[in-house]
């Protein structure tokens, strides 16, 4: 009796063992990542950082440089040949894809009380902020250009668009996340990408799983101080991620920072005391849309925009105060 007792705790030990061998197996088995593939590449006049979770990485990375590429061909005011910039010529353009583009920034501009507005175009030009050229312009010639900017010279009636005023359209608060959307429109169309998270300059779009526990993908929040760090770390299970900062394009004269991010209201960089916004949503265009009007509005006046789409939003002043508005997974360092 003595033996089989003796025996039955072995064989019970052995089995406790096993199954914590098991479980431990398969929880390693769940948390492994799947295969992935990475590349960085310059597209849009930024770093396109791309890392795909499939067995096939390098054809999806090549696909989705096409995209991004294409993208910029279209809606780029510097390419000739794009509708943008046969808009800002003085024609008329017919471009359905371009005319949605066009409604959703209208709207926006509608929302955040005309501070954000794409038709600012002529006015950054004459700042040229993070090109050869820059400078600050005389307030005569911003007052001049600032005449002909407005949202309402956008006219988009019977299939065509154009403008009403020597105004020209400027796309750059948009067009990341633009890019991030087509981006997340060719994943879904695909069977055989587990999860991807790509990066076009200051906007992110993640999607699916990386590993077979489907933990959150963790975006990384520059710091706008320290190039080299991170304010600290955004948790989602999938959507999309723009940052907007004083830090991106700028220049420095008789102490004074001058950013690229203008107040159509005023034609200057805008100087609400916030220095960077982190926008977290489910839509590419409106996070990169969203991150620009709310870093121009500042932190109180951005809290009902960010409501309306259903949008959050994390703070950065120039106190290097961080505050989050809505709901927002987010580690700071």
């Amino acid at each position: 009796m003595k033996n089989k007792t003796k025996i039955l705790k072995i064989s019970l030990s052995v089995f406790l063992v096993s199954v914590l061998i098991l479980t431990a197996l398969f929880f390693s088995e769940r948390s492994k990542r799947f295969e992935y593939g990475e590349k960085n590449t310059v597209a849009m006049g930024t770093i396109l950082t791309q890392k795909i979770y499939s067995d096939n990485p390098a054809n999806h990375i090549s696909h989705i440089t096409s995209i991004v590429n294409s993208l910029e061909s279209t809606i780029s005011w510097r390419e000739d040949a794009s509708p943008v910039s046969s808009l800002n010529k003085g024609n008329s353009v017919s471009d359905t894809a371009l005319s949605g583009v066009l409604f959703s920034c209208i709207e926006i501009s509608e929302e955040s009380g005309g501070a954000f507005d794409v038709t600012i175009g002529e006015v950054s030009k004459l700042w040229s902020i993070g090109e050869e050229n820059e400078r600050v312009p005389a307030q005569a010639e911003i007052e001049a250009e600032l005449g002909n900017v407005g949202y309402e010279n956008i006219i988009i009636g019977n299939g065509e668009i154009s403008l009403s005023s020597d105004c020209s359209i400027d796309l750059g608060a948009v067009g990341k996340g633009l890019a991030c959307d087509y981006i997340m429109n060719y994943l879904k169309a695909t069977d055989d990408v587990n999860g991807a998270v790509v990066s076009v300059g200051g906007s992110n779009v993640a999607y699916g799983d990386y590993n077979k526990a489907g933990d959150k993908w963790r975006i990384a929040v520059r710091h706008p101080r320290n190039e080299n760090g991170y304010l600290g770390v955004i948790s989602l299970d999938e959507g999309f991620v723009s940052t907007s900062g004083d830090y991106e394009k700028y220049f420095e004269e008789d102490g004074k920072r001058y950013h690229h991010i203008l107040d159509a209201n005023t034609g200057y960089p805008a100087s609400s005391g916030i220095i960077s916004v982190t926008v977290v949503c489910d839509s590419g265009l409106l996070s990169d849309a969203l991150s620009t009007a709310c870093f121009i509005l500042g932190e109180e006046e951005s809290k009902a925009l960010l409501e309306k789409y259903n949008a959050s939003a994390i703070f950065v002043n120039d106190n290097m105060e961080i505050s989050v508005v809505g709901e927002i997974d987010f580690e700071a360092y």
